[in-house]
C-alpha cells in the first residue's frame, strides 16, 4: 500500500474503516500514517485469559463483520486448487482463478447474510451495551459461585417448565447476529454425540447450583472451538419469561 500498486488507495475514501484481524497487527503503522483508520480486536495482556467486558464488548463490532470475510473464504477453498499450497509458477493465474471461483458462487450458493428488519435494532442493542458490564459475572464472583462443589448435574426435564421458550427474535437479540446460530446445531451435535438433538435420551449435561444465591442460574460446561485441551462454562440467568444474564469463562466470556 506504501506504493500503491494498482493505484489501490483510490479504494479508500474519506472515513473509510478497515477492518482488520489481529494478523495485521504489524500493518497498523503504516496504515496510521496513510490516514487511514482502523479496527482490530483487543490483543490480551500479559498472563491475561480473558478480555475484560469492555474489550469484549469493542471487539464484538469487528468480530461480527469479520466472520463473513471468514466464511467467505472457506467457501473458495472447497475448491481443491485453492485448498493447497498454490506454488508461484501458478501466481500469474490467481486472479483469473479467483474470479470463476467467485462468479460460481455468487452464481449457485446463497447469500452469506441476508438483511432482516431487525438489523437496524441490533446495532442499536449493541451500541446500548458497548459500555455495560457483566451483571452476572460480578455477581458470581462476588458471592463465589463458580467453585465446582457446589454445581450438580440436574434433570434437564425440570428445566421445561421454569426455562424460557425463546423465539428466533428473542435468540437474535441475544447473540446480536446469526453466526452463534448457525453454529449451535453443529456445536450441539458434537456435545451429544448425535444428529437427532430431538432425541429424549440424549445427554447433554445441565448443571444447578447447590447455593440458595443461584437459584435461578444454571451452567453447561463446553469443549472449545479451537483447543482440544480447553473447556469452558458458560453460566445462564434467566426466570419463567426471559434470559436475565450470561457469562462464560472463554476468551471474550464477559461480552455481553
Amino acid at each position: 500500500m506504501i506504493n500503491n500498486y494498482d493505484d489501490i488507495l483510490q479504494w479508500v475514501e474519506e472515513n473509510d474503516i478497515m477492518i482488520l484481524d489481529r494478523g495485521f497487527r504489524d500493518s497498523l503503522g503504516v496504515l496510521k500514517s496513510l490516514g487511514i483508520d482502523v479496527a482490530m480486536p483487543s490483543f490480551f495482556g500479559p498472563k491475561q485469559n480473558q478480555s475484560d467486558v469492555q474489550d469484549a464488548n469493542n471487539s464484538r463490532f469487528v468480530t461480527i463483520l469479520r466472520w463473513v470475510v471468514e466464511s467467505v473464504n472457506a467457501r473458495i477453498k472447497r475448491f481443491k486448487w485453492f485448498n493447497q499450497v498454490i506454488p508461484n509458477s501458478s501466481l500469474p493465474s490467481v486472479q483469473d482463478f479467483i474470479c470463476i471461483v467467485a462468479a460460481l458462487l455468487n452464481c449457485f450458493h446463497v447469500s452469506m447474510v441476508t438483511p432482516s428488519p431487525n438489523d437496524d435494532e441490533t446495532i442499536r442493542r449493541m451500541n446500548s451495551l458497548r459500555t455495560q458490564n457483566n451483571t452476572l459475572q460480578i455477581f458470581l464472583t462476588d458471592y463465589n459461585l463458580t467453585r465446582n462443589s457446589i454445581w450438580n448435574v440436574t434433570d434437564s426435564h425440570n428445566l421445561v417448565q421454569s426455562f424460557p421458550k425463546l423465539s428466533m427474535v428473542d435468540l437474535r437479540m441475544i447473540t446480536l447476529g446469526v453466526y452463534q446460530l448457525k453454529r449451535a446445531r453443529s456445536y450441539a451435535e458434537e456435545h451429544t454425540d448425535s444428529i437427532d438433538l430431538t432425541d429424549p435420551n440424549l445427554e447433554f449435561p445441565i448443571q444447578s447450583c447447590t447455593d440458595t444465591n443461584a437459584h435461578d442460574i444454571i451452567r453447561i460446561r463446553f469443549q472449545s472451538a479451537h483447543k482440544k485441551s480447553s473447556q469452558y462454562y458458560t453460566y445462564i440467568q434467566f426466570d419463567p419469561n426471559q434470559i436475565l444474564a450470561w457469562y462464560c469463562t472463554c476468551r471474550s466470556g464477559p461480552r455481553v
